[in-house]
């Protein structure tokens, strides 16, 4: 018996043995799906959020100040409109 047929025989009895563990507790491995689906959804969203913040700190090092020529942008007082 070569090494891959041994190894390849107890990966299938394993797989075996899980699947038999599973339907006797099925309710104790849809707890532990629900749990583990939880933590990866947390931790994308925190991936996302941290991303997002680097992101924020990038633009914000980078602002273009307004100086020498440029003029500041006037401010728009709420509910007036000025027509020319």
């Amino acid at each position: 018996m070569t090494t891959s047929i041994l190894i390849k025989s107890f990966l299938e009895l394993a797989f075996i043995c899980l699947l038999i563990y599973g339907f006797m507790h099925e309710d104790k491995v849809i707890a532990f799906e629900q749990k583990v689906w939880r933590i990866l959804f947390v931790q994308y969203r925190r991936y996302r959020r941290k991303k997002r913040y680097a992101k924020m700190q990038k633009n914000r090092d980078f602002r273009v100040v307004n100086g020498g020529n440029v003029p500041a942008p006037r401010k728009r007082i709420r509910g007036t409109t000025h027509v020319a």
